[in-house]
């Protein structure tokens, strides 16, 4: 049986019926409602940029015209009217008909040979947009054609000045539009594909002669058909752009420049991954709504470009978290749905699979711990009475409305011991009545103690530590392909269970294994430009924060997970240190971490940004998952680190 956990939706679900029924609404309503009620999704260039996996290019087939049209045929089915509900807010449907005729166009196909001929910047970047013109109308009448509507009902508005250059693209029928952009793009291909390019003395007319239907066409009609059964339409066209990552940056900034003239009425969005982007400004673009004065989250909008963010950024984090949880629940379940074997058992939720219980150690290794603690009451010389009150003290603590396991008590107490030591004098008096000194602060237990004593449980006792649905989602570090890859292997051995008539549900040991063992495999398997040096900074930084976490006294309560050092280095990186600048740049750019700008902690005025760890390599080095905590250093460390001197 295939887990699609496995495969991605845009790779995996052919026809459209089957693609839309395991999209998530969540997504569009979180990043695209708002932008769309502000008008600016479709009057200007809108860039979306997020890391492999985001959801970009599952976003770029859901609003091309073909998904569109399923949608509508099926909107009396319940499970598809959220999704019409949501396409409606971001604008693409207006009540029940379709607004925009979206089409994508992958640019990792051949536009890139554009950039290596030997011609003229301006003439390469004119041979490329003629290009994506002609096969965006092609693609546009085609979307058209699939739905049903014959090539002679199509026509365009142009706009009111540009009649001149009407004839130039075809006409305004459908058939006059489709045989002009076939014989440039015919034109085009044969430069595209010679071995030898040709001169530019010898490119044929139809490939240099003026062709710009983005600057005529406004709209696309339908007319009705002769029958009647089919209504007619004015259609906004959108071209999306994906994969703009593979282009030159050179080329990438060029179109991006030519995309932003706002004489344009053709929509145009571009995909990409922050590869494309130089250091300093895809380290800009991750964590800029940290510094930008915006409402909507992940966007900053300027007048003539709307920017989204498919990436967990610095701003509203505990909202991006949340809302992310909601898309996983949404979206596993989608993909349960579609596996006979958990859908025939009513299995519908992911979380029906995620066994929430805690799973204490066994009483063997409680008696371990207990022998520990009482070893460690000696050598640091506390004395009964002060044990006894923080037993009382780890008794009076609640976790979620109840008292801790005891193994977790006892973990606490042993934290609380090594709190006590180290705010106690370390020269003990003499006399009988100091054996017993006051702390300097109080020690009392809260979450902090409950969380370093749960990390140190998992490293000293192998107790469970990462299990649920919630957990999973925070592991994936808001990034939809990595939730995937993580749930697929506790989907497969769930499969297996069933096969074998056991019991679904995983227990939390077994899940806290298989999410340890699969993010290993993850991280081991990086092969992205620079992922040598990224895997380097992420094994060294990971190391620093399990040591400091799994110190006694746990003294960054929730433990570590970051590496701070001061924003001014920061900010004079791409300068005084460019590869370092290159490889975050790459790190960032594949979510092996997130950099969080301006990050205040503590009395101190002192400035940090933060290199968090992405939730794969939390899980190999197994720290905890809630953000805050870091290590201190500086940018010269993470240098040396890249340069092996550590």
């Amino acid at each position: 049986m295939e887990n699609p956990f496995e495969k991605r939706a845009t790779e995996y679900f052919r026809d459209e019926e089957a693609f839309l029924a395991v999209i998530s609404p969540e997504p569009i309503r979180y990043f695209m409602r708002k932008p769309a009620e502000a008008g600016l999704l479709y009057d200007r260039l809108v860039i979306i940029q997020g890391t492999p996996g985001s959801g970009k290019t599952t976003l770029a087939r859901l609003f091309e015209y073909p998904a569109i049209a399923a949608l509508l045929r099926n909107q009396n089915i319940s499970s598809f009217k959220a999704l019409m509900a949501t396409l409606s807010e971001a604008g693409a449907i207006v009540g029940d008909y379709p607004r925009t005729l979206g089409c994508r166009l992958s640019l990792e196909t051949d536009y890139r040979e554009f950039w290596e001929f030997n011609y003229p910047a301006d003439l390469k970047l004119a041979l490329m947009t003629a290009l994506l013109q002609a096969r965006a109308v092609l693609a546009w009448v085609r979307h058209l054609n699939t739905a049903g509507v014959e090539t002679g009902r199509i026509r365009i508005v142009p706009r009111s000045d540009a009649e001149a250059a009407i004839e130039a693209i075809g006409g305004y029928d459908g058939t006059g539009l489709v045989a002009r952009a076939r014989q440039v793009e015919t034109a085009l291909y044969h430069v595209i594909g010679a071995l030898v390019p040709p001169d530019v003395s010898e490119l044929e007319t139809a490939a240099t002669a003026a062709y710009h239907p983005f600057d005529v066409i406004e709209s696309v009609c339908v007319e009705p058909d002769t029958d009647g059964n089919q209504p007619g339409l004015r259609l906004l066209p959108l071209l999306i752009l994906d994969d703009a990552h593979s282009l030159h940056p050179e080329q990438f900034r060029r179109l991006r420049h030519w995309l932003t003239r706002r004489e344009l009425r053709v929509s145009r969005w571009v995909l990409t991954r922050f590869d494309v982007l130089q250091p300093h400004e895809a380290l800009r673009a991750a964590t800029e709504d940290d510094r930008s004065p915006v409402q909507l989250p992940g966007i900053t909008a300027t007048r003539d470009t709307t920017e989204i963010t498919l990436q967990s950024g610095s701003a509203n984090r505990p909202e991006r978290r949340k809302a992310f949880r909601r898309i996983a629940r949404d979206m596993s379940g989608r993909y349960l749905r579609t596996m006979p074997l958990f859908s025939n058992r009513g299995l519908h939720s992911l979380n029906d699979l995620l066994a929430t219980a805690d799973q204490p150690i066994s009483a063997a290794r409680r008696r371990e711990l207990e022998a520990e603690i009482l070893k460690t009451q000696k050598v640091l010389s506390i004395s009964d009475s002060r044990i006894a009150a923080f037993r009382e003290e780890v008794d009076r603590f609640q976790c979620g409305g109840t008292p801790a396991p005891k193994d977790i008590q006892l973990g606490m107490l042993r934290v609380l011991m090594h709190r006590y030591e180290k705010r106690t004098p370390k020269q003990r008096s003499l006399f009988e009545d100091e054996i017993d000194p006051e702390p300097s602060r109080p020690i009392t237990a809260d979450s902090g103690v409950l969380d370093a004593a749960r990390i140190h449980l998992l490293h000293a006792y192998g107790r469970p530590y990462y299990f649920g649905i919630d957990t999973l989602s925070d592991a994936a570090s808001e990034n939809a392909e990595q939730f995937l890859r993580l749930a697929a292997i506790l989907v497969e051995h769930a499969t297996v269970h069933l096969i074998r008539s056991k019991n679904a549900s995983l227990d939390a040991t077994t899940q806290d294994r298989l999410l340890r063992e699969q993010a290993t495999r993850i991280l081991n398997d990086w092969s992205f430009p620079q992922h040598e040096s990224v895997r380097k900074l992420v094994t060294a930084v990971g190391k620093r924060c399990q040591a400091r976490s799994l110190e006694p006294n746990g003294p960054l309560d929730h433990g570590a997970n970051a590496f701070g050092f001061p924003q001014a280095e920061f900010e004079d990186l791409p300068k005084r240190y460019p590869e370092l600048a290159r490889i975050l740049h790459f790190g960032v750019a594949y979510n092996a971490f997130s950099l969080l700008q301006n990050y205040h902690q503590g009395s101190k005025d002192q400035q940090w940004c933060l290199l968090e760890l992405g939730g794969v390599a939390i899980l190999h080095f197994g720290l905890p998952l809630k953000r805050g905590g870091f290590i201190e250093g500086s940018a010269a460390e993470l240098w040396g680190i890249v340069r092996g001197q550590e």
